[in-house]
């Protein structure tokens, strides 16, 4: 197997990566919407929540551009603890960072320790425009004055807060996990899974979760996943291939191969019925459409549908039954479902590691036309089908609770026979 082939695995599985050992907190959506300025005794303000104790913040990100003509060349970044007490202060030069277009700068800091909550206020004396998401809010976004430090009242003229983000992001790092993968076990079938153990090791002990991707060699595509949690300094996880894959089934027609993973921590009562996730395209019309993540029972029936912002447009009765007991469930489908019989649709998501830069990472597989009921789960079911002959590469990624991740692959192919 090609070294050039390991890294792109290993780099399209880590996630939050702004450089080497660096993460980003955010809580904007990415996309900017809008640009602001303000005046010079004011700033903009996100608060954060690190990740970690004593979490080393070493950059501001800032999404803007200079103000043409500037009021000002200066602008101030300041650091606030929960308490609001300040905990680092810089000032440049505006032209030193911003230009005359809408984009990321990135402002070094000298690795401020931060805890719990703290503050990221960013004073513009009026000479950038601020960019604006205006999705719904994290609720994170304020105006911030000093001397005293203090948190103002929302007034921002055509800005409402719960409909705005400022793009503003703490970007730091704490010690990564240490990660070594070996498959114990190099073929696969039902009645003899392949077993593949990781072994990770976290300096600062706030491991998290390890998940294990079996990759088809062939297609690349993803075609198993599992997370099992970690804890500790220290920790081992043995995983378990059956030689099967993730496949969608609508009305009874095998669609194809989606990305799916066991879900943990849901209560016990729920987690049967909640038991695989996989992220989707819902279309509810052809003007409305939204990112979300689908939910099967352990059964494979289809119990839950909920969009990226958190809102339920799909519960099945079973999981109605538990979450709100005495609820009569056709008044609960009339008043809640938004699913349009006929005419809503679903697209799943085909993973795929693939062996070139140029090669796709993913494919919708739909968009599945949801002709069928609540009650009859919308006769979309979670298939665990026959892998198919061939070889098939593990791959396991760890995070830890500071949101480092880092991925390893196997030392041998898998092969089912």
């Amino acid at each position: 197997m090609s070294k050039i082939w390991i890294m792109v695995l290993i780099t399209i599985l880590t996630i939050n990566c702004v450089s080497a050992g660096m993460v980003s907190l955010t809580y904007d959506d990415g996309n900017v919407d809008d640009a602001v300025w303000i005046d010079g005794q004011r700033g903009h303000g996100v608060v954060f929540t690190a990740p970690t104790d004593n979490w080393s913040l070493a950059q501001v990100a800032i999404f803007g551009k200079l103000v043409a003509p500037s009021k000002s060349e200066m602008f101030v970044i300041e650091v606030w603890d929960q308490n609001l007490s300040l905990l680092y202060k810089t000032t440049d030069k505006a032209s030193a960072y911003f230009g005359d277009n809408l984009t990321w700068s990135l402002v070094d800091l000298p690795d401020v320790k931060v805890s719990g909550d703290f503050l990221i206020a960013f004073f513009e004396f009026a000479g950038v425009w601020q960019g604006v998401d205006t999705s719904p809010s994290s609720g994170r976004s304020i105006l911030a004055a000093r001397n005293p430090n203090r948190i103002l009242n929302w007034s921002v003229q055509n800005r409402t807060q719960n409909q705005t983000n400022w793009m503003i992001q703490a970007v730091g790092h704490s010690p990564e996990p240490d990660i070594t993968i070996s498959v114990l076990s190099d073929t696969a079938s039902e009645k003899s899974p392949a077993k593949i153990k990781a072994k990770t090791t976290d300096p600062d002990g706030n491991l998290k979760s390890a998940t294990e991707y079996v990759v088809d060699n062939k297609t690349r595509e993803i075609v198993w996943s599992e997370v099992v949690e970690m804890t500790g300094s220290s920790a081992e996880a043995e995983f378990s291939w059956p030689a099967v894959a993730f496949r969608i089934s609508a009305n009874g027609q095998d669609e194809g191969v989606i990305f799916a993973i066991n879900n943990l921590g849901f209560m016990a009562n729920l987690s049967r019925l909640l038991a695989y996730s996989a992220p989707c395209i819902l279309e509810l019309d052809k003007n409305v459409n939204f990112t979300a993540e689908a939910y099967f029972g352990e059964d494979g029936q289809f119990n839950a549908l909920i969009d990226s912002y958190g809102f339920s447009h799909y519960l099945s009765q079973d999981v109605l039954n538990i979450t709100k007991p005495g609820i009569d469930y056709e008044k609960f489908v009339k008043n809640n479902i938004t699913i349009i019989k006929d005419t809503s649709t679903i697209g799943f998501i085909n993973m795929m590691v693939p062996a070139r830069q140029d090669e796709p990472a993913s494919k919708i597989i739909g968009p599945i036309v949801l002709s069928g009921s609540p009650s009859s789960h919308y006769d979309l079911k979670l298939l665990r089908s026959n892998a198919g002959m061939g070889e098939y590469i593990a791959i396991v990624k760890v995070e830890d609770q500071a949101f480092n991740v880092l991925s390893d692959i196997g030392d041998k192919a898998i092969k089912v026979k």
